[in-house]
């Protein structure tokens, strides 16, 4: 018997299939969910790990304590219905067939369902099975009456249970509240998220970055993790005073609880306080900063996830210091950027050593995702496209 273990569970389930299956043209709709399937398993990253796929549903979870904060799984799954909905328009936009499936691809949309619990990982064929009274709730959530008394078609629904263990109470008055009944469980409180807005405010959002041909200096280091567990390295205060040298950091003006655009790092190097203004945030891929520097200029630091084959690169990005004192900005831009170089270089270097200890302890969790095989993504189609998923409910 395997060991029971606790975590997240999660489910991600595309929207209104089993009616686009019955108003369009099997051989297209097959290479639609496919493309689509592709995505969200390219999308479910470490720490989140893939149990199997059922129908046009991708089952996942993350152990306990995999996640060094809750925002990373509320960004995981709004990242993942960004680039969902990017891909449907890409597919309407660049098809000239005219069949049914081919224009009824917009109709598609995505939905996510996320509970805590306790759970046993059960060997099965290729793949490992989620099993538990825990495990059940979640999928007994998927067949709900959401969109019938809301007219979500597009959402994320959180259990108590999930909300508590996510820590972002500030986030909870912008959810719905929903309830759902069972005549053998009772009553299941949960909480409704609307993508709709995530894609309205993301689709054509401009990112401010410092671009290579800017940089007064880049370096980068790779890590031997996901770009996800790098993001959260990179983005934790603890472990940005690694990489600024500085004696501790905090962080102010959290927007709902959550690291956004106006968030504050404050770098304290002695009796000396700077801040650090994040002025783009792009969730995985990079974050820009500003800050005031000696003699009253200002600089943007860009710090940029890159997928790599067996890990992830960081790359720093160092603007020249503009504006404040031409003395003091000249003696930045050339003294000052040497010392910044080296100070970054010992910087990556203490927490690359602090990631590899990590990854001997285990304290990531093995940063593995699971694996899924060829064969199994299209016994997925299949068996969607024979409308025989399990718990199917749109």
């Amino acid at each position: 018997m395997q060991q029971a273990q606790e975590g997240f569970l999660l489910i991600a389930d595309i929207t209104g299939y089993t009616a686009f299956l019955r108003e369009s043209e099997l051989e297209h709709a097959k290479d639609s969910l496919r493309s689509l399937l592709d995505l969200l398993i390219e999308q479910t990253k470490p720490p989140l790990r893939i149990s199997r796929l059922e129908g046009d549903a991708v089952i996942s979870y993350a152990l306990e304590g995999s996640f060094q904060k809750g925002q990373t799984l509320v960004e995981l799954i709004e990242e993942t219905y960004v680039e969902f909905r990017r891909a449907l328009d890409l597919m309407v936009l660049n098809t000239s067939c005219n069949c049914l499936a081919c224009r009824n691809i917009a109709n598609l949309d995505l939905k996510f369902f996320v509970h805590y619990g306790t759970f046993v990982l059960e060997p099965l064929h290729t793949y490992l099975e989620l099993v538990g009274s825990d495990v059940n709730i979640l999928h007994r959530l998927t067949k709900n009456s959401v969109t019938k008394m809301t007219g979500m078609h597009a959402y994320v629904l959180y259990t108590q249970a999930a909300i508590d263990q996510l820590k972002i109470p500030e986030m909870i008055p912008e959810l719905a509240v929903h309830v759902e009944s069972f005549a053998d469980v009772g009553e299941i409180i949960t909480y409704l998220m609307d993508m709709h807005p995530v894609w309205e405010s993301r689709k054509h959002r401009y990112h401010k970055e410092v671009k290579p041909e800017q940089a007064i200096f880049i370096f980068e280091r790779k890590f031997k993790v996901s770009p996800t567990v790098a993001w959260e390295y990179v983005t934790n205060p603890k472990y940005r005073a690694l990489i600024y040298g500085s004696d501790k950091q905090e962080l102010k003006r959290l927007k709902k609880g959550r690291i956004s655009d106006g968030s504050v790092y404050i770098c304290s190097h002695g009796k000396n306080l700077i801040q650090q203004t994040i002025v783009d945030w792009h969730p995985f891929k990079q974050y820009t900063i500003t800050n005031n520097t000696p003699g009253g200029g200002t600089a943007m630091n860009t710090i940029r996830i890159q997928l790599e084959p067996d890990g992830t690169r960081v790359i720093l990005l160092a603007s020249r210091i503009e504006g404040g004192s031409p003395i003091m900005r000249g003696f930045m831009n050339t003294i000052g950027k040497k010392r910044f170089l080296a100070s970054s270089e010992q910087g990556f270097n203490r927490l690359g050593q602090l990631i590899e200890d990590d990854i001997a302890d285990d304290a990531l969790h093995s940063d593995e995702a699971g694996k899924i095989a060829i064969e199994q993504i299209e016994e997925a189609v299949i068996q969607s496209l024979l409308g025989d998923r399990p718990g199917a409910n749109e």
